[in-house]
C-alpha cells in the first residue's frame, strides 16, 4: 500500500491486487467495512486520521489492484462528529496506464504502447509476474481516469 497526498483535502491510496483479492467491490457494505478497517490502519501505522465526510472513488484495475481516491468535504464538523467517517462510494472499473520512459524488453509482448503528447504510456494486455509488475511500478507513473 502507498499513499499520495494531493492537497489538504485529497489523497490517493494505492493497494496492490494481492491485498484485496477477496474483496467484493459490488457489495457496498463489505466495501465500507474494508475502508473503515483501512482507515484504522492508516491511523495506527501512519498517524493519518480520517474523519468527517468523504467522497471516495474506487478505481479498480484487474492487473494492478485499486486506487482509492478520497476527497474530504470542506465542511465544519462539530465535536460529536470526531472519530466518525461518513462516505459516498463510487466504484469504477478501469484500465490503468503506466507512463514510462523505457519499456522493459521482458514485457514488450504483454503490453500495448501508446504515445500521447510525446509521452510513452503502456497498458497491460495480460498479467505480469510479480517481478515484472514490481519493476513496472518502480519505473513508471500510474495513470487512471479521474473525470
Amino acid at each position: 500500500m502507498s499513499i499520495k497526498f494531493i492537497d489538504d483535502l485529497t489523497m490517493d491510496i494505492y493497494v496492490k491486487k494481492e491485498l484485496i483479492n477477496d474483496l467484493d467491490f459490488n457489495d457496498k457494505d463489505t466495501l465500507e467495512k474494508y475502508l473503515k478497517k483501512l482507515f484504522k490502519t492508516l491511523k495506527n501505522k501512519y498517524s493519518i486520521t480520517i474523519e468527517g465526510f468523504y467522497d471516495i472513488d474506487v478505481y479498480i484495475d484487474k492487473y494492478y489492484g485499486v486506487v482509492f481516491h478520497l476527497e474530504k468535504e470542506d465542511i465544519d464538523y462539530y465535536d460529536y462528529f470526531k472519530n466518525q467517517v461518513d462516505m459516498r462510494i463510487i466504484t469504477i472499473d478501469t484500465e490503468f496506464m503506466y507512463e514510462v520512459e523505457d519499456i522493459p524488453r521482458s514485457i514488450l509482448n504483454k503490453v500495448n504502447v501508446l504515445v500521447i503528447d510525446d509521452n510513452i504510456y503502456i497498458k497491460l494486455k495480460e498479467k505480469l509476474n510479480k517481478l515484472e509488475m514490481m519493476e513496472l511500478i518502480e519505473n513508471s507513473r500510474l495513470v487512471y481516469d479521474k473525470n
